[in-house]
């Protein structure tokens, strides 16, 4: 840094002016390089196709050991549910699932939890969990498997997938029978979908003392530590194929080997299954678009944060886990074929687990499916985030020389550049700027979680999701107003533009690094418009500018984004129905991700909060340049 800021090295400072030049044209250069290498990730050669590392894996894949006696129970049991369901049409019918359980020799007992939600007057709501523990005949409780089961009442808006409960309890009935479990097999039937396994692990796993949102309760009894988990949903006995649900709590992943197994038993066993699977036919196609699309909907899917299933929430705790979505034929068969073959399927996958010596470690936990035989692994995929990232690193540096050398070329005979005259830089004011930012930031995050706020909301009868787009809106008008209260010189305009260049470019990479898809749908996004930023006095350029910073706003994203869903969902609507619709959404969409914050620890509401809030309001104020004070000169563009 020293030798490329003496201007006594007339050859340095001539690069120094180079970059200086250019600078907008290099970090657009890397930008879409990098959205170019992203686009060519689908490409074979980018690409590798999947494969066992785990061979402890491989048993599970050998000949099955289940009879017709056992696919018989299945649909015995499908029929006694269903007559059952007809009198819980609201809630479990736990007497008979505790009756089944006790009666297949597992160890069983319930498990209460309750939610004090924290807005809304604080409601309270109640749920209740059944789970049966076959000990390991082998030795003791020290690891464990889980197969659950989300239980959907017949009164849910949601797709019925009742039909896995049978599944579970027969093959609890066949797994009694063996002698070769080295591990506890827990069978899991949960209550009001995420919250109930939510509120069971955190009781596993021992949650904190003292008052929470979500009171866990406790448990009677645990198995041994937790090493998978298979979540089963499975919307009828007559099965067309299986989704594989693998995104869970912030854009976390099982391992890959745990997806190449359930892939390779779903094929051997004759079911079609597969990443977002939607047909019988396999998703192996060697179009390119198709892998790129297929990408594109993971990056989409993943970048949110949501679990996809209840399987996502076993991540944070370290296990393996994903969700097997059955998904029912349209046009039924005569004879449930699939039913034996799903058994089998869940036989092979728990034989395998059985077998492991050791945590999942070898394959990996960061990954693109380009389609179910191939993936992009982390090494491959992280390139294209690095250059649309780094181009903003890049930025800072090339505006740090800026601010010592002009781009304008030297006078005819001159042999040296000269510096620029020499101002010191106020830290102070630059440091108070950033700081008054982050504070709105933090305002904004604390907000939601304040309880006179919330029972104000409450007292003054606003809707939730209301009060708290109000309460967005507000902090976002004081964010707008910073500049009136700013007055910075150009130096300290430039070292501002440093500062928050810097902030981006790094939160960028380390966001990458453990939700890529966030990262890059972020970069795409936000890099173009900050390599572009020019704080100028032009009228016209002023009000481009100031148009597209408003488009960039964390709560307008968000609304273009969902109006944009929308517009395809219902493509029926009017214009303006629609622009309603959006907007009710967006709240909706702001309140669930405070929910998930507070609940499930989605880091994504804390993370726009804490960051890209603050930023978008540097990067605000970085628009309205003041003039210099002391020479009467307008800030210059560069």
């Amino acid at each position: 840094m020293g030798l490329l800021t003496n201007p006594s090295i007339s050859q340095k400072a001539k690069y120094c002016r180079k970059l200086v030049r250019y600078n907008t044209l290099i970090c657009l250069l890397l930008y879409l390089l990098g959205v170019g290498f992203f686009c060519a990730l689908p490409d074979n050669n980018f690409s590798s196709a999947t494969y066992f590392s785990e061979n402890a894996l491989l048993p599970g894949l050998v000949n099955s050991e289940l009879d017709m006696e056992t696919v018989t129970l299945v649909k015995s049991l499908a029929g006694e549910l269903q007559r059952e369901r007809e009198n819980y049409p609201k809630g479990i019918p736990y007497p008979w699932l505790l009756a089944k359980m006790r009666r297949f020799g597992l160890e069983t007992h319930t498990h209460n939890f309750t939610l004090n939600y924290p807005f809304g007057g604080g409601k309270r709501f109640t749920g209740e969990n059944v789970f049966g523990i076959l000990r390991a005949p082998r030795i003791a409780s020290t690891e464990s498997i889980v197969i659950s089961v989300p239980y959907r009442p017949p009164e849910t808006v949601h797709t019925d997938v009742a039909a896995g409960v049978p599944l579970m309890l027969a093959f609890a009935d066949f797994a009694r029978k063996k002698k070769y479990w080295a591990k506890d097999i827990i069978f899991l039937v949960t209550e009001q979908e995420q919250l109930g396994m939510q509120a069971w692990l955190e009781a596993y796993h021992g949650a904190e003392d003292g008052p929470r949102i979500l009171d866990s309760g406790s448990l009677r009894a645990r198995a041994g530590s937790i090493q998978a988990a298979i979540n089963l949903e499975v919307q009828g006995l007559d099965i067309s194929h299986i989704n594989l649900k693998i995104e869970g709590l912030n854009g976390q992943l099982p391992n890959l080997d745990l997806h190449n197994l359930v892939q390779k038993l779903s094929s051997k066993n004759g079911i079609v299954a597969g990443y977002k699977q939607s047909s019988v036919n396999p998703k192996r196609s060697y179009r390119y678009q198709d892998k790129l699309y297929n990408l594109l909907s993971m990056v989409f899917s993943q970048a949110s944060g949501v679990p996809t299933g209840n399987h996502g929430l076993f991540h944070k705790y370290g296990i393996e886990a994903l969700t097997l979505e059955a998904v029912k034929r349209d046009k039924p068969h005569a004879q449930n074929q699939e039913v034996g073959s799903m058994l089998r399927i869940i036989e092979g996958i728990s034989r395998s687990l059985n077998n492991l010596l050791e945590r999942f470690h070898q394959s990996f936990f960061f990954y693109i499916l380009a389609a179910n035989d191939r993936f992009v692994s982390i090494g491959d995929y992280m390139p294209s985030l690095a250059l649309m990232a780094g181009s903003l690193l890049i930025k800072a540096f090339i505006h740090y020389l800026a601010i010592y050398y002009s781009d304008d070329d030297p006078a005819e005979g001159e042999t040296e550049v000269k510096e620029k005259p020499k101002t010191d830089i106020g830290y102070f004011s630059v440091g108070l700027v950033l700081l008054v930012a982050h504070s709105i930031g933090a305002l904004a995050m604390y907000l939601p979680n304040s309880t006179p706020i919330n029972q104000y909301l409450h007292q003054a009868d606003l809707a939730t999701q209301f009060g708290f787009f109000t309460l967005f809106v507000t902090v976002s008008t004081i964010a707008v107003t910073l500049p009136a209260f700013c007055s910075l010189t150009p130096i300290n305009t430039d070292a501002l533009q440093v500062a928050v260049l810097l902030e981006l470019g790094t939160v960028l990479l380390a966001v990458g690094m453990l939700n890529f898809s966030l990262a890059f749908l972020l970069s795409v996004a936000l890099v173009p418009f900050i390599i572009l930023l020019r704080p100028t006095f032009a009228s016209t350029s002023r009000l481009l500018s100031w148009f597209c910073c408003l488009l960039l706003h964390p709560m307008t994203v968000l609304y273009l984004v969902l109006l944009g869903l929308t517009w395809s969902l219902f493509p029926e609507l009017a214009l303006k129905p629609v622009l309603g619709k959006a907007l009710v959404a967006t709240m909706d969409a702001l309140t669930y991700s405070i929910v998930d914050s507070m609940i499930y620890g989605n880091w994504l509401f804390d993370l726009v909060s804490l960051i890209f809030i603050p930023c978008w309001i540097l990067l605000w104020v970085l628009l309205f340049p003041k003039t210099d004070t002391k020479g009467g000169t307008k800030l210059k563009t560069k």
